[in-house]
């Protein structure tokens, strides 16, 4: 009995506790929402125009020019302050919880600042028991609430016109984050598809020359497949990224290379001369291997002696230049039309844009150079 009554007593406790949570942040929550807007730049605003709306209560009576003395214009001052700082405060707060419907949120709003005039009112009325112990006079700002609560109307017609700006701003500026958020996911999904050819492409190409391997040479075969898993343990996962490091793509490159040397053997031989500085810039995955890739395929393979590939890159200011050579038996009537070179020019499109691209010229004595510019 003794331990369900401390069962019940532990839950109630619990219980409790976790409501006094709840309210707890709901009032943060409430008293956060409340205080939006009171900056201490407004506060100042506020301080600054009590300071001129000062002046203007505190012209001398009898001439109406300047405040006779610096007591008189204190006085305008903390007058002014005591009107305008409550409309500031309660609109403030008000405005934060006002409903957007304009006509709902005129009336609020212009109810408030005749309440927070008034609550003004009574603050220079209550003051001027203090100041009359410094010989000051505050009766006469006492009797000017109507025309404070004009001024404070037109200052509040103003902030709402402006707070329309404001919004009209913001929305202009959420659609077009909207129509940029669409753009780059749409650019994202064709980079997916380019990205989703190279790979069966790749993959058919790399398995048929195993094949044939496998048939004539099964020893040569083997070490193929061997290091043909391994590459593609690192090649497929750098297909999944949207661009690598040209230092990342050209190792990958080397090691497609050294699986190609398996089948050419002597008939294969390649060089790579990359700057330390250019191997940061960021090119497409696998980018490289599919040039060199071409360059075997339609180049080196159809020549009995086979040939050579080379890749270089140099950086040049805010761009890199990368080639991609070979010796082989040159331009042939398909050469760029290719998948693997469309889908190279449309995934540095959706990764650099206008600045980077993609041309072939002709080699010297023969073959073709394949030459990317991406930039820094």
């Amino acid at each position: 009995m003794a331990s369900s009554h401390s069962t019940a007593v532990h839950t109630a406790h619990a219980a409790i506790s976790l409501a006094g949570s709840q309210l707890t942040k709901v009032a943060h929550r409430f008293l956060a929402r409340g205080v939006q807007g009171l900056t201490w730049r407004r506060v100042a605003a506020v301080t600054i125009f009590s300071g001129i709306y000062g002046a203007v209560l505190s012209l001398n009576p009898a001439t109406g020019g300047p405040p006779q003395s610096l007591v008189a214009y204190a006085t305008g001052f903390l007058a002014a302050l005591a009107y305008f700082l409550p409309v500031f405060l309660i609109v403030t707060v008000a405005a934060n919880f006002a409903p957007k419907q304009i006509l709902m949120r005129v009336l609020l709003l212009a109810s408030t600042v005749a309440v927070g005039v008034v609550i003004g009112s009574y603050l220079v009325t209550d003051m001027q028991g203090l100041m009359m112990t410094w010989h000051v006079d505050l009766s006469r700002h006492a009797r000017t609430p109507a025309a404070l609560l004009l001024v404070c109307w037109l200052g509040l017609a103003v902030i709402l016109l402006m707070e329309r700006d404001l919004e009209a701003g913001r929305a202009l500026l959420e659609l077009e984050q909207r129509r940029l958020n669409v753009t780059r996911q749409m650019a994202e999904a064709q980079l997916r598809v380019l990205q989703s050819q190279i790979e069966p492409h790749f993959l058919f190409n790399s398995l048929a020359h195993v094949r044939r391997l496998h048939r004539t040479d099964p020893r040569a075969g083997r070490a193929m497949i061997r290091d043909l898993s391994r590459y593609l343990s690192a090649a497929l996962p750098a297909l999944r990224e949207t661009g690598i490091s040209l230092g990342e793509d050209v190792d990958l490159a080397i090691a497609y290379l050294n699986i190609e040397k398996i089948r050419m053997r002597e008939r294969l031989t390649f060089e790579i001369d990359v700057a330390p500085d250019a191997r940061e810039a960021r090119v497409p995955p696998l980018m490289i291997t599919t040039l060199a890739e071409n360059a075997i395929k339609h180049g080196l393979s159809p020549l009995p002696e086979g040939g050579m590939v080379r890749i270089a890159a140099r950086r040049n200011g805010t761009t890199v230049r990368i080639d991609v050579s070979d010796t082989g038996q040159g331009f042939q009537s398909s050469h760029g039309a290719g998948v693997g070179l469309a889908n190279i020019r449309g995934r540095l499109a959706t990764l650099h844009g206008s600045p980077a691209e993609l041309s072939l010229s002709r080699n010297t004595p023969r073959g073709v150079i394949a030459t990317i510019v991406v930039p820094v």
